[in-house]
């Protein structure tokens, strides 16, 4: 009976042990995603990913920053993969070999918003801010759109005899009523609307504040204010993870086109034309 029960010890065990193993690996199936603030604020994320893991099984822990604190945080290994929306720095960070690839999936455009509508051009409407003296909230904290706004502003001095400085807010024209606040998109907008102030913001996030604001959307032809969105994998044990994270992606156009807010998209699945 000893002998018997020891055989059966032996062939149990090995199948506990591999169905425990198996459970603690289904457990662990979770990635850590750093993203920017307005694919959070937009509420798109929200939208994207409870289809994503009731496809994989792979639960998603979100980290909403700002595009440059997310590549500070894959350069420290504290997340697995980035969205973020400023190429340039993207396509730098690639080639440094802190990801092992960049893939656009989305789009939108910049929009300003404020209290009513400025005239001209994006390069004269924001010359006007300065030169009113209207109040400008910036995001002040290297994100996508921080980086945009000062891609703007250079811009703006090339035709225009404005003062700018360049400091650890960024580059930026000398006025009293620039106001930095080292906050995400979502914040930047409360803060506008509170303030009676002007502010630069994806569209996405924009239209999905709308109804709760009294600032208004405007919109301008400038190629410049395209802002495609990218997801970056990094070379770590969650290689498969986050693989199947990126195709999900871009196979998801449906739900990117579809999400809507008072029957306006907020963003357009794939690549935007001439865009990097």
């Amino acid at each position: 009976m000893k002998r018997v029960f020891f055989v059966l010890f032996v062939f149990i065990l090995p199948c506990l042990q591999g169905c425990l193993g198996a459970s603690e690996e289904v457990s662990d199936q979770t990635i850590r995603l750093a993203t920017t603030t307005s694919m959070r604020d937009s509420g798109l994320l929200a939208e994207l990913l409870p289809a994503f893991t009731a496809e994989t099984g792979i639960e998603v822990d979100v980290i909403a920053v700002g595009s440059g604190a997310a590549m500070n945080l894959s350069r420290t290994n504290d997340v697995d993969a980035l969205i973020t929306h400023s190429p340039a720095n993207e396509i730098e960070f690639v080639e440094d070999g802190y990801a092992i690839n960049r893939t656009t999936f989305a789009w939108n455009r910049f929009v300003l918003i404020g209290p009513n509508q400025l005239s001209g051009n994006l390069t004269e409407s924001m010359s006007s801010l300065v030169l009113e003296n209207k109040c400008f909230i910036s995001r002040g904290d290297s994100s996508g759109t921080h980086i945009k706004e000062q891609d703007v502003w250079r811009n703006v001095a090339l035709v225009s005899n404005l003062s700018f400085i360049n400091n650890e807010l960024g580059y930026h024209p000398e006025w009293e009523g620039y106001q930095s606040i080292g906050q995400g998109m979502g914040a930047a907008i409360t803060i506008a609307n509170e303030l009676e102030c002007w502010t630069l913001s994806d569209k996405g996030t924009a239209l999905f504040r709308s109804n709760n604001i009294e600032l208004m959307i405007q919109e301008f032809e400038s190629p410049e204010l395209v802002n495609p969105y990218s997801v970056l994998l990094l070379d770590n044990d969650k290689l498969s993870e986050t693989t199947l994270f990126r195709d999900f992606l871009l196979n998801s156009a449906d739900l990117i086109n579809n999400y809507t807010v008072s029957n306006q998209t907020l963003f357009e699945s794939g690549i935007p034309l001439n865009s990097v």
